[in-house]
Protein backbone atom coordinates (compact mmCIF):
# COMPACT_ATOMS: atom_id res chain seq x y z
CA UNK A 1 0.00 0.00 0.00
CA UNK A 2 1.17 3.76 -1.05
CA UNK A 3 2.00 6.09 1.66
CA UNK A 4 -0.99 8.14 0.20
CA UNK A 5 -2.92 5.34 0.27
CA UNK A 6 -2.30 4.74 3.68
CA UNK A 7 -3.30 8.25 5.02
CA UNK A 8 -7.01 8.39 3.37
CA UNK A 9 -8.04 5.17 5.33
CA UNK A 10 -11.80 5.55 6.16
CA UNK A 11 -11.49 6.45 9.88
CA UNK A 12 -15.18 7.20 11.61
CA UNK A 13 -18.70 6.34 11.34
CA UNK A 14 -21.20 8.94 9.96
CA UNK A 15 -24.49 9.81 12.39
CA UNK A 16 -27.05 12.35 11.91
CA UNK A 17 -25.03 14.18 14.11
CA UNK A 18 -22.74 15.00 11.66
CA UNK A 19 -25.66 16.90 9.76
CA UNK A 20 -27.13 19.71 12.36
CA UNK A 21 -30.11 20.56 10.56
CA UNK A 22 -29.99 23.98 8.67
CA UNK A 23 -31.26 26.94 10.60
CA UNK A 24 -32.93 28.08 7.23
CA UNK A 25 -34.48 24.34 7.06
CA UNK A 26 -37.21 24.91 9.96
CA UNK A 27 -39.94 27.23 9.62
CA UNK A 28 -42.06 26.52 12.00
CA UNK A 29 -43.83 23.57 10.31
CA UNK A 30 -45.65 20.26 11.49
CA UNK A 31 -43.42 19.00 9.32
CA UNK A 32 -40.00 20.03 10.96
CA UNK A 33 -39.54 16.58 12.26
CA UNK A 34 -39.43 15.23 8.87
CA UNK A 35 -36.82 18.33 8.12
CA UNK A 36 -34.56 17.03 10.71
CA UNK A 37 -35.09 13.42 9.70
CA UNK A 38 -32.94 14.27 6.70
CA UNK A 39 -29.65 14.22 8.46
CA UNK A 40 -30.01 10.57 8.54
CA UNK A 41 -30.33 10.01 4.96
CA UNK A 42 -27.29 12.35 4.43
CA UNK A 43 -25.17 10.22 6.67
CA UNK A 44 -26.69 7.17 4.83
CA UNK A 45 -24.99 8.82 2.07
CA UNK A 46 -21.81 10.30 3.54
CA UNK A 47 -21.05 6.62 4.34
CA UNK A 48 -21.57 4.89 1.16
CA UNK A 49 -19.32 7.67 -0.52
CA UNK A 50 -16.86 7.45 2.02
CA UNK A 51 -14.55 5.10 0.36
CA UNK A 52 -14.69 5.89 -3.16
CA UNK A 53 -13.56 9.67 -1.94
CA UNK A 54 -10.68 7.55 0.05
CA UNK A 55 -9.66 6.36 -2.95
CA UNK A 56 -9.66 8.97 -4.44
CA UNK A 57 -6.93 10.44 -2.46
CA UNK A 58 -5.04 7.88 -2.59
CA UNK A 59 -4.24 7.77 -6.12
CA UNK A 60 -1.16 9.37 -7.23
CA UNK A 61 -1.45 11.45 -10.02
CA UNK A 62 -2.86 14.92 -8.57
CA UNK A 63 -4.96 14.67 -12.14
CA UNK A 64 -6.88 11.48 -11.27
CA UNK A 65 -7.46 12.82 -8.13
CA UNK A 66 -9.34 15.40 -9.10
CA UNK A 67 -11.01 13.41 -11.67
CA UNK A 68 -12.64 11.29 -9.52
CA UNK A 69 -13.57 13.64 -6.62
CA UNK A 70 -15.31 15.19 -9.67
CA UNK A 71 -17.31 11.57 -10.42
CA UNK A 72 -17.64 10.92 -6.48
CA UNK A 73 -19.49 14.90 -6.26
CA UNK A 74 -21.25 13.87 -9.67
CA UNK A 75 -22.61 11.07 -7.83
CA UNK A 76 -23.86 13.07 -4.64
CA UNK A 77 -25.25 14.83 -6.99
CA UNK A 78 -27.37 12.00 -8.72
CA UNK A 79 -28.44 10.64 -4.92
CA UNK A 80 -29.78 14.43 -4.52
CA UNK A 81 -32.40 14.36 -7.40
CA UNK A 82 -33.05 10.79 -7.29
CA UNK A 83 -34.01 11.78 -3.69
CA UNK A 84 -36.36 14.69 -5.13
CA UNK A 85 -38.02 12.73 -7.40
CA UNK A 86 -39.34 10.23 -4.31
CA UNK A 87 -40.01 12.36 -1.39
CA UNK A 88 -41.81 15.48 -0.83
CA UNK A 89 -39.34 18.27 0.66
CA UNK A 90 -41.18 19.31 4.14
CA UNK A 91 -39.81 22.71 4.21
CA UNK A 92 -42.50 24.13 1.65
CA UNK A 93 -45.97 24.31 1.41
CA UNK A 94 -47.91 22.55 -1.76
CA UNK A 95 -47.78 25.87 -3.41
CA UNK A 96 -43.78 26.46 -2.57
CA UNK A 97 -42.50 23.17 -3.25
CA UNK A 98 -40.32 23.24 -6.00
CA UNK A 99 -40.78 21.17 -9.21
CA UNK A 100 -38.31 18.11 -9.53
CA UNK A 101 -37.67 19.18 -12.61
CA UNK A 102 -35.48 22.07 -10.66
CA UNK A 103 -32.57 19.79 -9.41
CA UNK A 104 -31.94 18.84 -13.23
CA UNK A 105 -32.65 22.30 -14.86
CA UNK A 106 -28.87 24.26 -14.51
CA UNK A 107 -28.06 27.63 -14.01
CA UNK A 108 -27.16 28.33 -17.17
CA UNK A 109 -30.16 27.35 -18.63
CA UNK A 110 -32.74 29.10 -15.80
CA UNK A 111 -30.54 32.11 -14.90
CA UNK A 112 -28.93 32.80 -11.51
CA UNK A 113 -30.18 31.96 -8.12
CA UNK A 114 -31.23 34.93 -5.76
CA UNK A 115 -31.99 34.33 -2.27
CA UNK A 116 -33.27 36.28 -0.05
CA UNK A 117 -31.46 38.03 3.24
CA UNK A 118 -32.65 40.17 5.80
CA UNK A 119 -36.15 40.75 7.21
CA UNK A 120 -37.68 38.13 5.29
CA UNK A 121 -41.85 38.40 6.20
CA UNK A 122 -42.80 34.76 4.59
CA UNK A 123 -40.30 33.01 6.58
CA UNK A 124 -42.41 33.68 10.06
CA UNK A 125 -44.89 30.68 11.41
CA UNK A 126 -48.42 32.64 11.13
CA UNK A 127 -47.17 35.44 8.46
CA UNK A 128 -49.97 36.28 6.11
CA UNK A 129 -50.13 37.80 3.08
CA UNK A 130 -51.49 41.66 2.98
CA UNK A 131 -52.53 41.54 -1.17
CA UNK A 132 -53.22 45.70 -0.34
CA UNK A 133 -49.68 46.50 0.70
CA UNK A 134 -47.73 43.59 -0.78
CA UNK A 135 -45.99 42.19 2.32
CA UNK A 136 -46.17 39.72 4.85
CA UNK A 137 -47.26 40.94 8.01
CA UNK A 138 -47.38 39.22 11.85
CA UNK A 139 -46.63 35.62 12.62
CA UNK A 140 -44.31 34.22 15.01
CA UNK A 141 -40.02 34.02 14.32
CA UNK A 142 -39.10 30.44 13.24
CA UNK A 143 -35.44 29.64 13.23
CA UNK A 144 -35.15 30.09 9.59
CA UNK A 145 -36.66 34.19 10.17
CA UNK A 146 -34.00 34.76 12.70
CA UNK A 147 -30.94 33.38 11.10
CA UNK A 148 -31.57 35.11 8.03
CA UNK A 149 -32.03 38.37 9.91
CA UNK A 150 -28.64 37.50 11.29
CA UNK A 151 -26.89 37.32 7.69
CA UNK A 152 -28.51 40.17 6.73
CA UNK A 153 -27.28 42.21 9.59
CA UNK A 154 -23.62 40.49 8.47
CA UNK A 155 -24.27 41.97 5.23
CA UNK A 156 -25.26 45.35 5.79
CA UNK A 157 -22.12 45.44 7.87
CA UNK A 158 -20.03 44.91 4.80
CA UNK A 159 -21.94 46.92 2.81
CA UNK A 160 -21.11 49.70 5.13
CA UNK A 161 -17.35 48.90 5.46
CA UNK A 162 -16.51 47.71 2.21
CA UNK A 163 -18.64 50.59 -0.33
CA UNK A 164 -19.63 53.86 -0.95
CA UNK A 165 -22.67 54.82 0.75
CA UNK A 166 -24.56 54.74 -2.55
CA UNK A 167 -24.00 51.25 -3.92
CA UNK A 168 -26.35 48.83 -3.96
CA UNK A 169 -24.07 46.15 -5.09
CA UNK A 170 -20.67 44.22 -3.21
CA UNK A 171 -19.39 41.72 -5.24
CA UNK A 172 -17.11 38.94 -3.60
CA UNK A 173 -13.34 38.55 -5.21
CA UNK A 174 -12.59 35.00 -4.68
CA UNK A 175 -8.72 33.88 -4.43
CA UNK A 176 -7.91 30.54 -5.98
CA UNK A 177 -4.91 29.60 -3.76
CA UNK A 178 -3.91 27.23 -6.47
CA UNK A 179 -4.19 28.81 -9.44
CA UNK A 180 -3.25 32.16 -7.68
CA UNK A 181 -6.08 34.28 -9.39
CA UNK A 182 -9.27 36.50 -8.29
CA UNK A 183 -12.69 35.53 -9.84
CA UNK A 184 -15.45 37.39 -8.94
CA UNK A 185 -18.16 35.54 -6.91
CA UNK A 186 -21.71 35.66 -5.81
CA UNK A 187 -22.63 39.57 -5.47
CA UNK A 188 -24.79 41.08 -2.42
CA UNK A 189 -27.59 43.66 -3.65
CA UNK A 190 -29.42 46.16 -1.74
CA UNK A 191 -31.32 49.67 -2.36
CA UNK A 192 -32.49 49.88 -5.66
CA UNK A 193 -31.11 46.94 -7.36
CA UNK A 194 -32.36 44.35 -4.52
CA UNK A 195 -35.58 45.88 -5.65
CA UNK A 196 -35.06 45.63 -9.11
CA UNK A 197 -34.68 41.26 -8.75
CA UNK A 198 -38.02 41.27 -6.68
CA UNK A 199 -40.13 42.80 -9.49
CA UNK A 200 -38.64 40.00 -11.58
CA UNK A 201 -39.00 37.11 -9.83
CA UNK A 202 -42.86 38.27 -8.52
CA UNK A 203 -43.08 38.08 -12.60
CA UNK A 204 -41.60 35.12 -13.03
CA UNK A 205 -43.21 33.14 -10.25
CA UNK A 206 -46.60 34.87 -11.07
CA UNK A 207 -45.63 33.12 -14.49
CA UNK A 208 -45.34 29.46 -13.21
CA UNK A 209 -47.63 29.37 -10.54
CA UNK A 210 -50.39 32.19 -11.38
CA UNK A 211 -49.58 34.10 -7.95
CA UNK A 212 -47.10 36.13 -6.40
CA UNK A 213 -46.40 36.83 -2.96
CA UNK A 214 -43.04 38.49 -3.34
CA UNK A 215 -42.54 41.68 -1.42
CA UNK A 216 -40.86 43.93 -4.31
CA UNK A 217 -40.87 47.31 -1.75
CA UNK A 218 -38.81 48.18 1.59
CA UNK A 219 -35.49 47.35 2.33
CA UNK A 220 -34.80 44.31 0.38
CA UNK A 221 -31.10 42.62 0.38
CA UNK A 222 -30.62 39.66 -2.38
CA UNK A 223 -27.12 37.36 -2.75
CA UNK A 224 -27.02 36.45 -6.48
CA UNK A 225 -24.81 33.74 -7.66
CA UNK A 226 -21.68 34.27 -9.83
CA UNK A 227 -21.36 33.73 -13.70
CA UNK A 228 -21.07 30.51 -15.51
CA UNK A 229 -17.33 31.14 -15.72
CA UNK A 230 -16.47 31.81 -12.19
CA UNK A 231 -18.61 29.09 -10.81
CA UNK A 232 -16.85 26.60 -13.16
CA UNK A 233 -13.47 28.24 -12.34
CA UNK A 234 -14.54 27.69 -8.38
CA UNK A 235 -15.71 24.32 -8.39
CA UNK A 236 -12.46 22.85 -10.41
CA UNK A 237 -10.70 24.97 -8.09
CA UNK A 238 -12.06 23.30 -4.84
CA UNK A 239 -11.85 20.10 -6.59
CA UNK A 240 -7.89 20.90 -7.24
CA UNK A 241 -7.94 22.25 -3.32
CA UNK A 242 -8.62 18.62 -1.76
CA UNK A 243 -6.47 16.55 -4.63
CA UNK A 244 -3.18 18.66 -3.05
CA UNK A 245 -4.44 19.05 0.40
CA UNK A 246 -2.21 17.17 2.92
CA UNK A 247 -3.70 14.84 5.55
CA UNK A 248 -5.34 16.69 8.61
CA UNK A 249 -5.31 20.06 6.39
CA UNK A 250 -8.34 21.84 7.89
CA UNK A 251 -7.74 25.08 6.36
CA UNK A 252 -8.03 23.23 2.11
CA UNK A 253 -10.76 21.81 3.47
CA UNK A 254 -12.88 25.15 4.26
CA UNK A 255 -11.12 26.87 1.28
CA UNK A 256 -12.79 23.94 -0.95
CA UNK A 257 -16.48 24.02 1.30
CA UNK A 258 -15.70 28.39 0.38
CA UNK A 259 -15.40 27.58 -3.35
CA UNK A 260 -17.90 24.95 -3.78
CA UNK A 261 -20.72 27.22 -2.35
CA UNK A 262 -19.45 29.94 -4.72
CA UNK A 263 -20.11 27.20 -7.69
CA UNK A 264 -23.40 26.37 -7.42
CA UNK A 265 -24.57 24.52 -11.13
CA UNK A 266 -28.35 23.31 -10.41
CA UNK A 267 -31.38 25.51 -9.65
CA UNK A 268 -31.99 23.14 -6.25
CA UNK A 269 -29.92 20.79 -4.24
CA UNK A 270 -26.68 21.94 -4.27
CA UNK A 271 -26.48 22.71 -0.82
CA UNK A 272 -27.56 18.82 0.37
CA UNK A 273 -25.24 17.71 -2.28
CA UNK A 274 -22.24 19.63 -0.91
CA UNK A 275 -22.84 18.85 2.36
CA UNK A 276 -22.66 15.06 2.23
CA UNK A 277 -19.48 15.54 -0.47
CA UNK A 278 -17.93 17.65 2.01
CA UNK A 279 -18.07 15.23 5.30
CA UNK A 280 -17.67 12.12 3.30
CA UNK A 281 -14.35 14.06 1.58
CA UNK A 282 -13.32 15.79 5.47
CA UNK A 283 -13.56 11.88 6.81
CA UNK A 284 -10.76 11.09 4.53
CA UNK A 285 -8.88 14.37 4.49
CA UNK A 286 -8.99 14.96 7.90
CA UNK A 287 -9.31 11.40 10.13
CA UNK A 288 -12.41 12.28 11.77
CA UNK A 289 -16.19 12.70 9.86
CA UNK A 290 -16.58 16.43 10.08
CA UNK A 291 -19.90 18.01 11.90
CA UNK A 292 -21.07 20.19 8.66
CA UNK A 293 -22.60 23.58 10.67
CA UNK A 294 -25.92 24.42 10.20
CA UNK A 295 -25.20 27.75 8.43
CA UNK A 296 -22.28 27.05 6.10
CA UNK A 297 -24.57 27.90 3.22
CA UNK A 298 -25.14 31.13 4.48
CA UNK A 299 -21.26 32.23 5.86
CA UNK A 300 -20.03 30.96 2.47
CA UNK A 301 -22.56 32.97 0.36
CA UNK A 302 -22.74 36.40 3.04
CA UNK A 303 -19.39 36.45 4.43
CA UNK A 304 -15.86 37.10 2.75
CA UNK A 305 -13.85 34.34 1.74
CA UNK A 306 -11.45 35.89 4.69
CA UNK A 307 -14.14 36.07 7.30
CA UNK A 308 -14.92 32.01 6.58
CA UNK A 309 -11.59 30.87 6.62
CA UNK A 310 -10.51 32.58 10.11
CA UNK A 311 -13.41 31.99 11.75
CA UNK A 312 -13.51 28.28 12.49
CA UNK A 313 -9.55 28.37 12.48
CA UNK A 314 -9.70 30.28 15.31
CA UNK A 315 -11.32 28.18 17.28
CA UNK A 316 -8.93 24.96 16.24
CA UNK A 317 -12.28 23.09 14.94
CA UNK A 318 -14.87 22.86 12.80
CA UNK A 319 -17.69 25.07 14.36
CA UNK A 320 -21.22 23.84 14.47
Amino acid sequence: MSDRASEHQPTQEFTAANFPTPHLALRGTADDVQVRGFADEQARVARVMLPRVSAALALPSTGHRVEVLTLAYDAVVRWRRALAATTDDARYGVMGRPAVSRYAVTLDEDGPNYDRLGDVGRLRAGARWDAVTGRWTGGTDTPASRILAVYGLAARRRFAVECASSADRLANEVGLPISDRLILGNTLLCGDAAREVAVRLAARLGERRGVAEVETTGDLLYVVTADSDARRAAFREAMLVLAMAERGDWSAWWSAAYLLYQAPLFKKGSDATNRVFLAAVGAALLGEAPVIPHDIDLRCMVLGQNAVMATPLLCGQVTA
